[in-house]
């Protein structure tokens, strides 16, 4: 029977396949033990991708309610301080114009009117209140002001009152309540948002809704509180004291009888607040079960590929032993 052999130029070629795949599982194997996990998932997972190819989808979905849940929770927070403020100022104000309504002094009554008149001032630059590109308070219209300016507000009030013929505290304040109730008024005139936002998905089936703006009835009696006392402070019934005082009286009281709708709107942004962290918690436990159940699908055991990988390089050093036996043999040798 005659033998086949492979001559030189074959022997080489063999030689540097070997030491080719030899270097290529060291190179694949030192990897895998550095970073813990398999360098070629498909052949890790003998090609049954789908398990892994879901989680990935699972955790890229909960990444994006992540990025949604933490700029809404500093959003809400943002909405609350501004509340916070507001409620505040408000309270501060009515009680001093209740005070001052108690005395004979008018000094006191103006100068709570006027406290009344920055309050107003300081509410309606914290409705427009901005958080980052958007505004707070401007529902659906996030890129414009939530509300116009006051000497807007004051000027159209003082028209109503004109209009109407107002001449004391009764009339004074149906003509400011029509204002604020009609169609054409606050609405038209001052309120410059759109409409409450969409709800925004939190989490899978589950959305929040951030239905406070400037325009809730809440927001638009403190307003009008602040707005009767402002009209003390631009000069409404000169010379009149007694007037003036009642006025006072009659804004404080609106202001003060609004303390519990304002708390109730606090509570209304608090539930919304509550619901964002608890989706927020709850995503990212989901995400780090899911991402232990993936690391548990690609991760290497590290004894068996260190073992994998002394026999690799044992093999190349025999390759390069062979190879220079080889590379030495004579003749004679051969012969």
């Amino acid at each position: 029977m005659s033998l086949i052999g492979f001559g030189d130029l074959a022997q080489s070629n063999i030689l540097r396949q070997h030491t080719s795949r030899a270097k290529s599982d060291i190179m694949r194997l030192s990897t895998e033990l550095t970073e813990g996990k398999a360098a070629d998932t498909p052949r890790h997972l003998s090609g049954d991708m789908g398990p892994l190819l879901a989680i990935d989808a699972s955790l890229a979905r909960l990444g994006g309610y992540g990025a949604v849940t933490r700029e809404l929770a500093l959003f809400t927070e943002a909405m609350q301080t501004g509340l916070a403020t507001i409620s505040s100022m408000t309270l501060e104000a009515a009680n001093g114009l209740i005070a001052s309504s108690g005395t004979a002094a008018t000094t006191h009554v103006k100068t709570a009117a006027s406290t009344a008149h920055a309050a107003l001032q300081s509410t309606i630059s914290t409705l427009n209140t901005r958080f980052g590109d958007r505004t707070l308070f401007a529902g659906m219209n996030t890129n414009g002001s939530a509300v116009a300016s006051t000497e807007t507000l004051m000027v159209a009030l003082e028209t109503a009152i004109t209009a109407a013929g107002a001449t004391d505290v009764a009339s004074v304040e149906a003509a400011v309540d029509s204002w604020f109730s009609a169609p054409g008024g606050y609405q038209e005139t001052m309120y410059l948002g759109g409409g409450n936002l969409v709800p925004v998905p939190v989490a899978v089936g589950e959305s929040v809704a951030l239905d406070v703006t400037a325009n809730d009835p809440a927001l638009r009696q403190t307003l009008k509180g602040l707005a009767m006392a402002s009209l003390i402070d631009r000069g409404i019934f000169p010379g009149q004291a007694d007037l003036q005082r009642d006025l006072a009286q009659r804004a404080g009281e609106v202001l003060l009888a609004g303390e519990t709708d304002r708390a109730y709107l606090a509570a209304r942004l608090g539930r919304a607040q509550a619901q964002i962290d608890t989706a927020q918690t709850r995503n990212e436990s989901e995400a780090a079960g899911l991402g232990m159940a993936r690391t548990g699908m690609v991760e290497i055991d590290p004894y068996e590929t260190a073992t994998r990988l002394q026999d690799a390089e044992t093999q190349l050093q025999l390759i390069y032993t062979l190879t220079a036996r080889i590379s030495r043999l004579s003749l004679a040798d051969y012969l």
